[in-house]
């Protein structure tokens, strides 16, 4: 039973995983034209220089948002083990505890 449920969130996980990265690369490839339109559009405009630190200011808040990412998923995977461990406990308690006898000895 456990197997079969753990397989079936893990297959969901997976196409979870594979539609969010399909719409990362049309978001991606939509970008990547706006960019080559934005960049085609302002390259003779007087400023134009300016735009150029656009790429650097993207690259550094991806690295936050990646850095973010990581440090929610370790919190995350924290907390869970924290939960995990105590119902494992208490698995563990209510297994070892000894049944009370309801019946009266004559």
């Amino acid at each position: 039973m456990n197997d079969s449920y753990a397989d079936t969130i893990e297959k969901l996980q997976q196409q979870g995983i594979e539609a969010l990265k399909q719409a990362q690369a049309a978001q991606s490839a939509a970008i990547n034209s706006f960019r080559e339109l934005f960049s085609n559009a302002t390259s003779k405009l007087p400023g134009a220089q300016g735009l150029r630190n656009i790429p650097t200011v993207v690259a550094q808040v991806s690295e936050l948002n990646s850095a973010f990412a990581v440090k929610l998923i370790e919190q995350q995977n924290e907390y869970v083990n924290q939960l995990v461990n105590v119902f494992k406990s208490a698995s563990a308690s209510a297994e070892t505890a000894a049944p009370e006898s309801t019946t009266e000895k004559v």
